[in-house]
C-alpha cells in the first residue's frame, strides 16, 4: 500500500503522517493563474512561502509532494503569449522549490512538461476519465508516469480495472473516498466549472461568484434519493485487498478542506483496513463535526471567509444568496457541523454489498431493473426526517431560483416580490452578513 493524501497546510500534518505508508501529499495554491480541481474559497489558504515551507516539511519526512495543475479548461489562456509566460514562471518555481510531481487535466500540460521539464514526473488528473484499456495507454504513449483512474464510473468494474492494470506499466492511483455519484452524467461540466473557480482571474472575481451549481444539484439529488449514497464511487477500507489483488496498490485520499483530525482518521481507517462509524465521515467533503476543528481550520468554514468570496453586490442579489447560507449552515456545507449528522450509513453494516460487484459489473445494466443497490440502500441509509425537510426544502428554494433566473433579480425587485413558500430562517442569514461588514469596516476606521 502506498497512500496519496491531501494537503491542508496544517504545519502539524507531516509529522502525524509519521508511521503511515504516506509517500506524498498533493496541493496548490489558493489560486494560480491556471486553476484546478476545486474552488478557492473550498481550499487552504496559502501563498508561495507557504507552500515552499510545505514542500521541505514533507521532503524532511521523505514525503514527495505532488502539486496540482489540473484544470480541465483554462479559456485559452495556455494559447497565448501571456498564459506561456505565466506557465513558464510557474514551473520554475515548482523547480526551484523542489516540488517532486504534478498532476495535470490536459494533455498539452503533460507534453509540454515533459518537453520542458523532464525531471518533473507527471500524473493524469482523474478528471480525464480513464476508463478503459484504451485511454490508459493514450496517456502512458504520451508520457505519463501515474494516470489517476476515472473518478466517476469505473471502481466496481472490475474486469474493466484488471484490463487497465495489464495494459499499461505506469502507476495507477485510485481515489479511495470520492463521493461523486456513479456515471454522474455532469461531471465534466463540474470539473470545468471548478477549474475556473481556482484561477487568479480578476476579472472573473468582479463579474461572478465561485457558486457551484453542481454540488448544490448533487447533494439535493442524493438526499431525493438516497439509493445515490451507494451509487458513489467510493471504496471502503474493509474492500481493499479485492483490488490490491488485481494489482493497485497506490491510492488517494481526499479533500484537502479536511480538518487535520479527521484527515488521519481516514489515512488510519485505509491503513487498518476497517473503519466502525458513519461512511459518510470517510467520504464526504463537507458536514464535518465541529468538535475536531482546530482554531485555525474554522478559518475555512467562517462567515468571515464566506463573505469574502461571495460578498459581491454588483455580481449577485445578497439577499437571495442569503438563501445559500442558510442551506450551507443546515447542512454543514458553509459552516462546521453541530450536532449529530443528518444522514447516517453504518459502515460496517455494508460487508457484504462488493460481493455482488466481483462477479458483474453495472456498466451493461439498467439500475432501475437491477435493483440491487436500492435493497442496499434501503437498509443502511437512515436520515433524521426533519433534516431531510427542512434540507430539501432549502434546497427547492434555491435550485428554483437559481433555474427561472431570479437569484440576480435587482435588490428592489426582491424587496417587493412575493416569497411563497419562504423558509423561515431566510432573513437571519443576511442579517449576519450585513451585521459582519459594519464591525468590519468599524474596525478599519475608527471614530
Amino acid at each position: 500500500m502506498r497512500l496519496s493524501v491531501a494537503c491542508n497546510f496544517d504545519p502539524s500534518l507531516p509529522k502525524r503522517l509519521e508511521g503511515f505508508p504516506v509517500y506524498e501529499v498533493y496541493g496548490k495554491l489558493t489560486a494560480d493563474p491556471f486553476g484546478g480541481g476545486r474552488p478557492s474559497f473550498y481550499l487552504p489558504k496559502v501563498d508561495r512561502k507557504g507552500v515552499e515551507q510545505a514542500v521541505k516539511d514533507y521532503h524532511a519526512r521523505n514525503i514527495e509532494f505532488n502539486y496540482l495543475l489540473n484544470a480541465s479548461c483554462m479559456a485559452n489562456l495556455e494559447f497565448s503569449k501571456q498564459g506561456q509566460q505565466k506557465l513558464r514562471k510557474m514551473l520554475d518555481w515548482l523547480s526551484e522549490i523542489g516540488v517532486d510531481s504534478i498532476t495535470v487535466g490536459t494533455l498539452y500540460f503533460l507534453k509540454t512538461i515533459k518537453r520542458r521539464y523532464p525531471h518533473f514526473k507527471v500524473r493524469v488528473s482523474s478528471h480525464r476519465y480513464t476508463d478503459n484499456a484504451r485511454k490508459a495507454r493514450f496517456w502512458e504513449d504520451n508520457g505519463a508516469d501515474c494516470i489517476v483512474v476515472s473518478e466517476v464510473n469505473i471502481y466496481r468494474e472490475f474486469e474493466a480495472l484488471r484490463a487497465i492494470r495489464e495494459s499499461v506499466k505506469c502507476d495507477l492511483q485510485l481515489i479511495v473516498n470520492n463521493s461523486c455519484r456513479q456515471d454522474c452524467a455532469i461531471a465534466a461540466n463540474h470539473a470545468c466549472s471548478l477549474s475556473h473557480a481556482s484561477q487568479d482571474d480578476e476579472d472573473r472575481d468582479r463579474r461572478s461568484i465561485p457558486l457551484d451549481y453542481s454540488i448544490l444539484f448533487c447533494l439535493n439529488y442524493k438526499l431525493s434519493e438516497p439509493i445515490n449514497y451507494l451509487r458513489a464511487n467510493w471504496i471502503r477500507p474493509e474492500d481493499l485487498h479485492h483490488y490490491e489483488a488485481i494489482g493497485y496498490e497506490n491510492f488517494k485520499i481526499v479533500e484537502r478542506n479536511t480538518p487535520t483530525k479527521i484527515l488521519l482518521e481516514r489515512v488510519n481507517a485505509y491503513v487498518n483496513r476497517s473503519y466502525d462509524g458513519n461512511l459518510l465521515d470517510l467520504v464526504q467533503f463537507f458536514s464535518y463535526d465541529e468538535n475536531k476543528f482546530s482554531k485555525r481550520e474554522k478559518d475555512l468554514f467562517s462567515l468571515r471567509r464566506l463573505l469574502k468570496y461571495f460578498m459581491k453586490p454588483k455580481a449577485i442579489n445578497l439577499l437571495k444568496f442569503a438563501k445559500v447560507v442558510d442551506l450551507g449552515r443546515t447542512i454543514g456545507l458553509l459552516f462546521p457541523r453541530t450536532g449529530e449528522p443528518g444522514v447516517y450509513i453504518d459502515n460496517k453494516a455494508l460487508d457484504g454489498f462488493i460481493d455482488r460487484f466481483l462477479k458483474q459489473g453495472c456498466q451493461a445494466m439498467d439500475c432501475e431493473r437491477c435493483g440491487y443497490c436500492q435493497r442496499w440502500a434501503d437498509k443502511v441509509v437512515q436520515i433524521d426526517p426533519s433534516y431531510r425537510d427542512r434540507a430539501l426544502g432549502l434546497f427547492a428554494n434555491v435550485l428554483d431560483e437559481l433555474h427561472d433566473g431570479s437569484f440576480w433579480n435587482s435588490y428592489m425587485g426582491t424587496l417587493v416580490e412575493p416569497e411563497p413558500g419562504r423558509t423561515s430562517g431566510f432573513v437571519k442569514p443576511y442579517v449576519e452578513m450585513v451585521k459582519y461588514v459594519a464591525k468590519k469596516r468599524s474596525s478599519q476606521h475608527p471614530a
